[in-house]
């Protein structure tokens, strides 16, 4: 999902992580392990949910762009809609672009 912006994506996650280590450390003493398994079983949760609704939103997009391209019609009514273009991030080209040394 984050194609362009890798280095972003897994600073995002390492910054979310660190935060649940140290709010899990910071109740750690102040809780007993029936409640730590209730707040982690919350956690989960609300995970879960926001991982499918993401899922949701991307197959939803899919089908959106695979429907303009197989009808040229549909891409040109999305275009007199002044609806914003959306690109794929899995034909970017962008990584081309990229010079990688070594020092």
């Amino acid at each position: 999902m984050f194609r362009r912006n890798k280095e972003a994506a897994f600073s995002n996650y390492r910054l979310w992580e660190s935060a649940g280590f140290v709010i899990a450390y910071a109740y750690s003493t102040h809780l007993c392990a029936r409640m730590k398994l209730y707040v982690m079983l919350t956690v989960l949760i609300i995970g879960t949910i926001g991982y499918i609704i993401v899922e949701l939103l991307h197959r939803r997009k899919q089908r959106r762009l695979k429907a303009i391209a197989e009808d040229p019609k549909a891409a040109q009514a999305a275009a007199e809609a002044n609806h914003p273009e959306e690109t794929d991030d899995e034909k970017d080209d962008l990584d081309d672009e990229i010079i990688i040394t070594h020092l």
